[in-house]
């Protein structure tokens, strides 16, 4: 392989960079040519942030690897997938997902810790990739590529863990087979899973062939967390989506987060950007983010069971203006006595951190 071969890394899921996958990839790709890494999702960004990579893998925005992937065509000569699954068969169904979305005439190798594998691309393509090869490699260019409307199935799932969609915990998996799929009317079919009324009503309305779907925990290992500045123009109301806010939120002073799951993750993703929260909470929390992360200056309020999204739809009409972002005329501990106020007889007790 030439010297001048351009290539593009695409690092997915923040296990790849806390495993230290992403940077080894990195390393050996730069010394078989020109390399440009770039992440494929918003954890995935933190994790860079704490291993102080964000000049080596770009985080200023972040796309799906089928996208990523379809844009490299045009400009690079070999993309590597960098990814580190819960087991082999959960690897396999990511890969095969992200390349049941693309069709490239250039090379796609996926590497995971102890297995590599390819999906595209020729013989002499990919005949001088050897350095870049982790432990078993896995042929499957010729696999047929299906591309499933009617439902999805997910991989490396363990009985007991939530399933979320989209950022909403829809249920608990009963069963390590679990299928996601959706009736003629749009409504949400999960079997294997037992249901969560609260958390199908935030997701709503969902494309099932785009939604992101998952289950377990936002991240399954750990860093040291580091914190860079933002620019802190504006204020953002952050009420579902939590992983939006690394991306939404980068210019805020601080964050009105809503919701137990939504505060919690919001929260340490902030972190990494030094802007504090204002959290609004009831204690409905589904526990898929172990992190406890909240910048200095933060502020939690638990209120009574059930009345986090009546007060966030309140702190939204009065001071948003139904939107998600204002400009900063009120500092953290004047928004936080606003939210005080709203909360009222609600409110079981407020923190500042």
């Amino acid at each position: 392989m030439a010297n001048c071969r351009r290539i593009k890394v695409i690092v997915h899921g923040p296990e790849a960079v806390d495993t230290g996958l992403a940077s080894e990839v990195i390393s050996i790709a730069s010394g078989m040519g020109r390399v440009e890494a770039a992440v494929g999702g918003t954890t995935a960004a933190a994790a860079v942030i704490d291993a102080g990579l964000e000049r080596s893998i770009d985080i200023s925005s972040r796309e799906l690897p089928s996208v990523a992937i379809t844009k490299a065509s045009g400009c690079w000569d070999l993309v590597l997938l960098v990814n580190q699954g819960k087991d082999l068969d959960s690897s396999i169904a990511f890969g095969r997902l992200v390349m049941s979305k693309v069709a490239v005439p250039i090379p796609v190798v996926q590497v995971e810790s102890g297995i590599s594998i390819l999906w595209a691309g020729g013989e002499r393509d990919l005949e001088e990739l050897g350095p870049l090869l982790k432990g078993e490699v896995l042929d499957l260019r010729n696999e047929a590529r299906e591309r499933r409307s009617g439902s999805r199935a997910l991989s490396g799932v363990r009985p007991g863990e939530n399933v979320w969609i989209n950022g909403h915990v829809i249920g608990r998996a009963e069963r390590a087979e679990v299928v996601i799929g959706q009736s003629e009317n749009g409504s949400l079919i999960a079997k294997g899973v037992r249901t969560k009324p609260t958390g199908i009503e935030r997701l709503g309305r969902f494309d099932l062939s785009t939604a992101i779907i998952r289950s377990g925990h936002v991240r399954r290992t750990r860093a040291e967390p580091r914190s860079l500045m933002s620019e802190k123009s504006v204020v953002c109301l952050i009420d579902h989506c939590a992983e939006e806010s690394l991306y939404r939120c980068r210019d805020a002073a601080y964050v009105v987060t809503v919701g137990d799951d939504t505060s919690k993750i919001s929260s340490a993703l902030l972190y990494r950007l030094g802007i504090p929260v204002i959290a609004i909470t009831d204690g409905d929390e589904d526990g898929i983010s172990s992190e406890e992360l909240l910048y200095p200056g933060s502020y939690v309020f638990r209120l009574a069971p059930g009345n986090d999204d009546l007060v966030g739809a309140e702190m939204a009409r009065s001071y948003f203006s139904g939107g998600h972002r204002i400009k900063v005329e009120l500092d953290i501990d004047e928004m936080a006595a606003r939210v005080r106020a709203a909360c009222g007889e609600r409110l079981l007790w407020e923190r500042r951190f």
